[in-house]
């Protein structure tokens, strides 16, 4: 049986919550990013909290902040020296966790700022592309694909972006992989 990418993020949030202890502090970096706000982050940033403190499962609040598509927060976060392509633990970067909700402005961030959109999670090679499409998030399929996003990289099991969309009923992802935007110009 196969479970969508969503389901691997959803039992990853969940997993690293529980029984998980970490300082306070960083605790809140994490729920501030996670919650967007961003007066809470920059306070904490401002106290001395490093920018990509890892919490157990490995996420940065980076990655926190764009599975919540808070774009203000993933902007502060870069201009105070966020590493923009960090993996955790199963592989999965700030752009794949972006890529799973309705984020296409925070998910055009993270591609401006030098996320690699290619990048497969180590677990299983899910991309944010093959991710988006499972989720039928057409505008960041879009957006994905405007970036250079290839439609043709396999997961593990052999499955592309197409064939999420199509097992999980989203035409409109299908069209859209099926004609791709025209490249977006970088400066």
């Amino acid at each position: 049986m196969k479970i969508i990418p969503w389901l691997f993020i959803l039992s990853s949030l969940m997993l690293g919550v529980v029984g998980a202890q970490p300082a306070p502090q960083i605790e809140a970096l994490h729920e501030a990013a996670y919650a967007g706000n961003l007066e809470a982050v920059k306070r904490l940033l401002e106290e001395g909290i490093a920018v990509d403190v890892l919490d157990p499962e490995g996420r940065t609040p980076l990655m926190w902040a764009s599975f919540n598509g808070h774009t203000a927060v993933d902007a502060l976060l870069l201009e105070n020296g966020a590493a923009i392509n960090t993996r955790e633990r199963n592989g999965r970067t700030a752009l794949m966790y972006a890529s799973s909700g309705p984020f296409a402005g925070t998910v055009g961030l993270l591609l401006e700022k030098g996320a690699d959109v290619n990048l497969q999670g180590t677990a299983e090679g899910f991309t944010a592309l093959m991710t988006a499409a499972a989720e039928g998030q057409v505008e960041v399929v879009r957006v994905l694909l405007a970036y250079g996003a290839d439609p043709d990289l396999e997961d593990v099991d052999g499955d592309t972006a197409e064939s999420f969309a199509m097992q999980n009923g989203h035409s409109q992802v299908v069209a859209a992989l099926r004609t791709p935007p025209p490249p977006v110009e970088k400066p």
